[in-house]
Order: C-alpha cells, then structure tokens, then sequence
C-alpha cells in the first residue's frame, strides 16, 4: 500500500515551489539588471575617457558647457552625415546578405546575393 500525502499537504508544497521560484525569478532579474547597469557604465566611462583624450580642452568645461558643446557640434550637417555613413557600414558588416537560389542557379552552382 502506498503513502499518499493528504491533498492540503501536497498543495503547500507546490504553493511552497510556486514561492520559491518567483523568488528566484525575482534574484535572476535583479542580476540580469545589475549586469546591464554594469555594462552601461563601463561604456560610459569608456566614452567619457575617449572624448577627453581627442578633446583635452573639455576637461575644465562645466557640464552646461560641455552639453552646449556637443549639441552644436554634433548637430551639424557633417556630424549626421558621417554618422550615417559609420552606422551603414556597421549594418552592412553585421546583416548577413540575402541569398537567393533559383531552380536555374541551383544546376550550375551559383548563388546571387542581393
């Protein structure tokens, strides 16, 4: 004969497993958080430390100065420019080609990408 548990017994326990892992969900969250706001700050940091090695001069700058700076500097006609030429060839590099093989392609071997 088999021990079964009462029925409220065996529903504690799973409100009990329900608990701990929402709890646990809740812990891998907070760590997934952390990691990000890690990652952000060391890009900033990164950034910052760039900037005032190409530009030595912003180092005295307040932040209000600074922030008038960079607004009238990178909103410039070149600024968007040369940025959108980095960017496309940032997507370029990083979205694999469209390859498309046709009955005809497909019985002399070659592949047309678009």
């Amino acid at each position: 004969m088999s021990k079964r548990k009462p029925r409220t017994t065996r529903i504690e326990e799973i409100k009990n497993q329900r608990q701990e892992l929402a709890e646990k969900i809740k812990e891998l969250e907070q760590k997934e958080r952390e990691v990000e706001k890690k990652k952000r700050n060391q890009r900033i940091s990164k950034r910052g430390g760039l900037l005032e090695s190409l530009l030595p001069d912003i180092i005295p700058l307040t932040d209000e100065q600074l922030n008038d700076f960079l607004q009238a500097v990178l909103s410039s006609d070149l600024a968007r420019r040369t940025l959108d030429g980095i960017t496309a060839k940032a997507e370029e590099v990083t979205t694999p080609p469209i390859v498309e093989v046709t009955p005809e392609v497909e019985e002399i071997g070659e592949v047309v990408t678009f």
